[in-house]
């Protein structure tokens, strides 16, 4: 009874089975995505069945007493040891919870039930686990892949699944494909069929052994070797577990091999109990639900591929149609695309003129709202670009979008009155408007500013806003107030020394007379004292008239090289003995350098700067300070606007705290007899002399002065060698 038993199981795991999973691989959904499927190499086994089926009654008439023995402890349930790889996601691994998981463990699980086999479970590193078996430890691996050197040391159930190794490689390394790969560097898990592959074939001397997977992972990452060879699904998985986003394979898979169940050699009674369960579980259905549970996420996505390919098959007879299609689209595409870059270009280039212009321009919608604001509208009224775009002054005050838009930004009741406007006549005629306003907030003394408002059309000839061009004209207007200022002087100064040269001859006539009479010896005390008086009064003004000569210019003496140095010394030095004790001097001379000028008219200049400065702190009290330095200009302008000047000067520069000067009178100081302290006895004709001495001598004098704060001369001298 027994022996009938026997002959029928392996009746069943012999013939039956094959055939049964030739059926079941055939018609499996996913037989094309895994080789272990519908492998020839496993279906060929039926062609042997009759030869199977004598060996097998052979065999177990030879081993009776070994069967007779097997069947006897199957009967008592002994458990078997079984072990496996810790590290081998999705096949086998340690779950989160600590427990056996995996593909191999679901299925050898589900073959020890069909079997009736009562399982001692373990998983460890792959290479203890595989010596334990070699050593007789344990009963069975759960997952090892065939080669014929583990062959003479296990026997190994039906292969249930095929395992692909591929290439993984740095994303920046050199290596493309597994070709590439050859005689590099390669990592590969101690002990596992690709590292016995490596070792019998020629691919590469350079073999690095670790551990596990994971590590070979990792130290890839690092960039430290080249590359590694590695379970293909059980790598990706690791990539995606371990978050290693450097780290790519490469190429088709290197190699394949078959996975099955792995026993003692000789341990046949074991071996034929799990192929037993291996075939209950191929036709229970079990096997296709385990392999789903693990690799299904491959599978849909195969699926997928198969779908879509059956999409385009029946799309065919449509993609010419759809090829014209998007041709013509395509094409339209790239037509508007490229007039609309034209158009963007087009518009950036405008924009950038705008911006771009060396005068305040605005751009103004026809609802009155401004859409651009050029950097010299920032630079000259200080409002921002983003606080004047979108902005739209209301109620307008003035035609201007910008006059408004200042007058409602900084100015109140009062300085709205003071803007003075004066509006001119366009020379393009139309609908344009040009105006010259003058606006006292902007800058420390107000800007005289031209504009002209401009309105733009569109193609059909409707208005669709403004646009608006505005200049600054105040260093324009005071250079024209200066050239005035200069040439009125000049004619002045040309009067001047007419009038004082007849003048001085009637005084010689005069003095000539009040002379002769005065040698009379009867004239009476009273008429000698008034010829005596006349006399006085002539000096005086003969003084006058080198005064207005000197104003002239007429009356300069031959220039000579003097040093500027000791003439501010003793100056200053005069000056101070009598200041009052209140006034601080400051004195900063910090050049030795020679002027052509007369040194006591350079002494005169100096002098009746500095008086000047006394008398405008009326308090007792202050700071005056003289300076003087070498300079050289390079064009620079002076101040108010006037001329440009180059080349190597001293700088004389005369400063006070005192009351300054009135705007309005600022450009008066110069003239002859013009003084602000006639009740003092003040003549009007000290700057007027200043004036003349530092232009007869080719040099400048600047005056600039803030009421309240104080006056600032600066004059100019050209510069000689000693």
């Amino acid at each position: 009874m027994t022996f009938m038993v026997i002959v029928a199981i392996n009746f069943v795991v012999v013939v039956c089975m094959p055939l049964t999973l030739r059926n079941q691989r055939a018609t499996h959904p996913y037989a094309n995505l895994t080789k272990a499927r519908a492998n020839p190499d496993i279906l060929s086994m039926t062609k042997l069945t009759p030869l199977m089926i004598a060996m097998a009654l052979w065999f177990q008439v030879v081993n009776w007493p070994a069967a007779e023995r097997a069947l006897a402890a199957a009967s008592e349930d002994a458990a078997i040891q079984v072990r496996g790889n810790d590290d081998f996601s999705p096949y086998e691994f340690i779950n989160a919870d600590g427990q056996p998981d995996g593909y191999n463990i679901d299925l050898i699980k589900a073959v020890a039930e069909k079997a009736g086999l009562t399982l001692e479970l373990k998983l460890e590193r792959w290479a203890d686990a595989r010596r334990a078996l070699e050593a007789g430890q344990i009963d069975a691996l759960t997952g090892v892949m065939y080669s014929p050197e583990r062959d003479r040391v296990f026997d190994f159930s039906l292969p249930h699944i095929v395992i692909s190794y591929a290439v993984f490689v740095h994303e920046n390394s050199a290596i493309k494909s597994p070709q590439d790969a050859r005689g590099r560097q390669v990592l590969v898990v101690e002990g596992v069929y690709a590292h016995d592959w490596l070792l019998r074939n020629d691919f590469t001397d350079k073999i690095v052994t670790v551990a596990d997977s994971e590590e070979a992972l990792r130290q890839l990452a690092s960039g430290r070797y080249d590359s590694a060879v590695l379970i293909r699904l059980h790598g990706l998985d690791l990539l995606r577990k371990l978050g290693i986003a450097n780290v790519k394979t490469v190429g088709p898979p290197v190699l394949s091999q078959k996975m099955g169940l792995a026993v003692r050699a000789g341990h046949a009674d074991l071996l034929a109990k799990l192929n037993e369960g291996l075939y209950m579980v191929h036709s229970s259905g079990e096997f296709d639900r385990i392999y789903r549970r693990w690799f299904s996420v491959y599978d849909e996505r195969a699926l997928y591929d198969r779908i879509l390919a059956a999409v385009k098959i029946a799309l065919i007879p449509l993609l010419g149609l759809l090829l014209a299609v998007t041709l013509w689209i395509y094409t339209l595409n790239r037509s508007v695309a490229h007039k609309t870059k034209a158009l963007r270009r087009s518009r950036q280039t405008l924009v950038q003129i705008l911006e771009h212009l060396p005068m305040p321009t605005l751009v103004v919608d026809r609802q009155g709202q401004i859409t651009h604001w050029n950097r010299e509208c920032v630079h000259l009224t200080g409002i921002r670009a983003s606080e004047a775009v979108g902005c739209r002054p209301h109620p307008p005050t003035h035609a201007s979008t910008f006059l408004t838009l200042l007058t409602q930004r900084f100015a109140d009741d009062g300085q709205r009155a003071a803007i003075r406007r004066r509006p001119m006549a366009s020379d393009s005629g139309g609908n344009m408007e040009d105006s010259e306003v003058f606006i006292p907030w902007l800058g420390d003394e107000g800007k005289w500013l031209f504009g002209t408002v401009a309105p733009f059309e569109d193609d059909r000839g409707e208005r669709i806003g403004t646009i608006e061009a505005w200049q600054d004209l105040t260093d324009r207007k005071t250079l024209e107030r200066r050239l005035i200022q200069a040439q009125k002087m000049e004619a002045m100064g040309n009067l001047a020394g007419n009038v004082a040269h007849d003048f001085a001859s009637y005084l010689q006539a005069i003095s000539g007379y009040v002379s002769a009479a005065l040698l009379e010896n009867n004239l009476s005390a009273d008429v000698r004292s008034s010829m005596e008086g006349v006399q006085t009064t002539i000096a005086k003004a003969r003084k006058l008239i080198r005064q207005i000569t000197l104003f002239s210019r007429q009356d300069l003496v031959a220039p000579s090289p003097v040093n500027i140095r000791p003439i501010i010394e003793r100056t200053v030095a005069m000056v101070r003995a009598t200041a009052p004790e209140t006034v601080t001097f400051e004195m900063d001379i910090k050049t030795n350098a020679h002027i052509m000028a007369d040194e006591t008219q350079v002494s005169q200049v100096l002098l009746n700067l500095c008086t000047n400065a006394l008398q405008a702190m009326s308090a007792g009290e202050g700071n005056l300070s003289v300076r003087a330095e070498a300079v050289d200009l390079q064009g620079e302008q002076g101040f108010n606007g006037s001329e440009r000047v180059t080349g190597r000067y001293l700088k004389l520069t005369v400063a006070d705290t005192g009351c300054g000067i009135p705007p309005d009178q600022i450009d008066k100081i110069f003239e002859p007899f013009f003084t602000r302290r006639r009740e003092e006895g003040g003549s009007g004709m000290g700057l007027a002399i200043v004036h003349g001495i530092v232009r007869g001598y080719g040099g400048r004098i600047e005056v600039n002065s803030h009421v309240g704060r104080g006056t600032v001369f600066e004059v100019l001298w050209p510069a000689v060698s000693a």
